[in-house]
């Protein structure tokens, strides 16, 4: 709905715990959550319970539930978190590729799967 309303000032953000990027599993509490946590997908739960501590969706799958939830294109959901994140902060150095930017970006299928990752245009990941 957000995103129909107005796709320019749409933004994509992800707020991920930190057991983002570990397999499902129970992990250990720490100050914060004093409780064993448990890691299944993107959903992050006090041991035993169905009580939500956080989430764990990257920024791909964000993208990706944007594209799935609102019917946009790829393009228009990595638009929601690259160009309209950074205009929305006034970065003028991140979020678009541009002469004088740093060459930060992901190069992604056709359905919005990360496929290669570049920082200061210099290839770091590829699955």
């Amino acid at each position: 709905m957000l995103f129909r309303a107005n796709p320019s000032k749409c933004i994509v953000i992800t707020d991920s715990i930190e057991l983002a990027g570990l397999s499902d599993g129970t992990y250990p509490g720490h100050a914060q959550i004093p409780f064993n946590q448990t890691k299944k997908g993107s959903r992050v739960v006090i041991e035993g319970t169905e009580t939500l501590i956080g989430g764990c969706a990257g920024l791909g799958e964000c993208v990706r539930n944007l594209i799935a939830w609102s019917g946009c294109e790829v393009a228009e959901a990595v638009r929601c978190a690259t160009e309209n994140v950074a205009d929305f902060m006034g970065d003028t150095e991140r979020g678009k590729l541009e002469v004088g930017r740093r060459a930060d970006f992901v190069v992604l299928s056709d359905d919005g799967e990360v496929l290669q990752t570049f920082s200061a245009g210099r290839k770091i990941w590829e699955k």
